[in-house]
């Protein structure tokens, strides 16, 4: 895609306004260049314009794109447009992404990343919130970009478990960058943008929040997104939107399993099981799902290595020595060897794997290890390439 001036694409944003699916079609008819798509949009007369729209191309002119630039560079805002190279890799695969995206904070090299959105109710229950602390801490540990709605409820609660754990979300607001939503939601939005984490819109910086975009904006949640994990959702959650948009992306939808399967405040649990989306009981199952992309194994190696750094006295050499020490003769009945470059916990749980397989309990059995630790060390062992889980879940040592 050509890059084109970014008072183009700002021009073509006031005259069409967000999340408007034409855009992206005329983008399309002339081969995604904004200038030429912002020329036949003046000049042509097409018939796909509306008459508003038909207006706002004649009135629109440099002046109203100029205050717009003044606005973002006066309050610390960047601009990324969607043939810039920082705009996120999995957005701009959707049907519809944002042209244009006003940001605070950091998003770039979300393409080495693994991430994944997680959203829910704004009245939780005790359950949701116990599981969301230590589900999204675990995964920011190991060092998952988490992407949620900043809204009430289990939205913040998911970027407040990625503070703690000192890890990088991103919040995508139903509303412009400058506007205030929720309600005294700002030191939470300063504390995301501390942790590395950066705020998101697709709307002019000082747009309120309307209920009619809440809906608009799950799309780039999901978007941007491996996979969407809903943490709790009646049968009218917009967390089922922004689930649906995540299918209909193709990408990975998962799910809490309820507390109590006939509470109402969990039935959107059953809807998303009936399509068939992941029921997550630890990392682990997030993990398996998404490594059926290969793609996306690098990246999440990579960022243990970098959890292992902080969790380990002595750090590893480098993100090559997550490279299971694997035996190549396993053609001559040889066992895999267990790499030395493991936590005492992980080492234990190998040990024990490499005399015969075991499932999650026979080895939180054997080892001691309580249940948190040996899911925790147990992702890490099979994200590493260092252990299998079998279809009898059986975990093996990995061979080549």
């Amino acid at each position: 895609m050509e890059k084109c001036p970014l008072e183009v694409w700002l021009w073509l944003l006031l005259v069409m306004q967000p999340n408007n699916p034409k855009t992206n079609q005329l983008l399309s008819r002339y081969g995604g260049n904004a200038t030429k798509t912002s020329t036949a949009i003046r000049d042509e007369n097409l018939s796909c314009l509306s008459e508003s729209e038909k207006r706002r191309a004649a009135e629109t002119r440099n002046g109203a794109v100029q205050r717009v630039l003044k606005i973002c560079e006066e309050n610390g805002i960047r601009i990324i447009t969607l043939d810039d190279s920082e705009y996120p890799p999995l957005l701009k695969k959707i049907e519809d992404p944002p042209i244009v995206l006003f940001v605070k904070g950091n998003i770039a090299g979300l393409e080495n990343e693994l991430v994944i959105s997680a959203v829910g109710t704004k009245r939780p229950s005790e359950y949701s919130l116990s599981v969301t602390d230590s589900l999204i801490g675990t995964l920011s540990k190991i060092g998952a970009v988490i992407v949620s709605g900043n809204a009430d409820g289990l939205d913040s609660a998911v970027h407040r478990a990625c503070i703690n754990a000192r890890g990088r979300s991103i919040a995508v607001l139903p509303c412009g960058l400058l506007s205030e939503y929720p309600k005294g939601g700002n030191k939470l939005r300063a504390e995301i943008i501390e942790n590395g984490g950066a705020l998101v819109s697709e709307l002019l910086p000082y747009t309120k929040a309307s209920i009619g975009y809440f809906h608009q904006r799950n799309r780039i949640i999901s978007g941007m997104s491996l996979g969407t994990i809903v943490l709790q959702a009646g049968d009218k959650s917009g967390s089922l939107i922004t689930a649906s948009c995540a299918f209909e992306q193709k990408r990975e939808v998962f799910y809490i399993p309820p507390h109590d399967i006939f509470s109402k405040e969990y039935s959107g649990a059953e809807i998303l099981a009936r399509q068939n989306a992941v029921p997550v009981f630890g990392c682990a199952d997030i993990a398996e799902a998404l490594l059926k992309n290969g793609s996306t194994k690098t990246a999440v190696s990579r960022k243990i290595a970098e959890y292992e750094t902080v969790k380990q006295p002595t750090p590893r050499a480098s993100t090559n020595d997550l490279k299971p020490r694997k035996n190549i003769e396993e053609k001559n009945n040889k066992k895999s060897e267990i790499p030395d470059n493991l936590s005492a916990e992980e080492k234990t749980l190998a040990e024990l794997i490499a005399k015969a397989p075991l499932d999650i309990d026979a080895l939180i059995d054997k080892s001691g290890l309580d249940y948190e630790t040996a899911v925790g060390a147990l992702t890490i062992l099979e994200l590493s390439g260092v252990i299998t889980r079998q279809m009898d879940g059986n975990y093996t040592l990995s061979v080549e």
